[in-house]
């Protein structure tokens, strides 16, 4: 698998609120899959081996399954978002059945390039959607802890990749100190 650069990630609040903003002109079914993706930063076969049961509407939790090394993980992600849960739940009563997401991984891939496509004007793939939710958590709390926990990474070696994306945030932050500095000697 070839190496995320930073232009292959989308904003992740740019992806959020374009979900929002064009719900009404995107299928129910790869809304709520893209959403799934970009509220959650499961990776596609997680979201894939979702289940009805694993989503617990009442306390807004979703519990991933992942699967590493024939070892089965399970995490548990928080999603406090009205709309995440507004539109899987419309998914329910439309769809039924055991699974949310009943199609194949290539399936998902070309729901994830369609919507990007048409929402962001650029196609990207399910895996950066990923990279985005972790590099928004992380430019937010700068809790290596929390996003490794939230992205099911066993340590912290990929989460330094994602230190990299906040990066410009960090050039934002000594500008503003050197520059408060700055206007103390004014």
């Amino acid at each position: 698998m070839r190496k995320l650069r930073l232009e292959d990630v989308p904003d992740y609040e740019d992806l959020v609120s374009s979900l929002i903003k064009n719900r009404s002109k995107i299928k129910l079914k790869d809304l709520a899959f893209v959403s799934f993706l970009a509220f959650t930063g499961a990776r596609i076969g997680e979201a894939l081996n979702l289940s009805w049961e694993d989503l617990d509407f009442r306390n807004r939790t979703v519990t991933i399954r992942q699967e590493k090394k024939r070892e089965n993980y399970i995490r548990r992600v928080p999603v406090p978002n009205d709309f995440f849960w507004d539109t899987l739940r419309r998914l329910r009563e439309k769809k039924g059945g055991s699974k949310p997401f009943n199609f194949t991984e290539r399936n998902g891939r070309y729901i994830v390039y369609k919507i990007t496509r048409k929402i962001l004007k650029k196609r990207y793939r399910p895996h950066a959607i990923r990279h985005a939710y972790a590099t928004f958590i992380m430019k937010k709390t700068k809790d290596l802890e929390m996003v490794r926990r939230l992205l099911g990474h066993r340590d912290y070696t990929v989460i330094r990749e994602y230190m990299n994306y906040t990066q410009e945030d960090l050039e934002d932050e000594l500008r503003d100190i050197f520059n408060e500095i700055e206007n103390l000697n004014e």
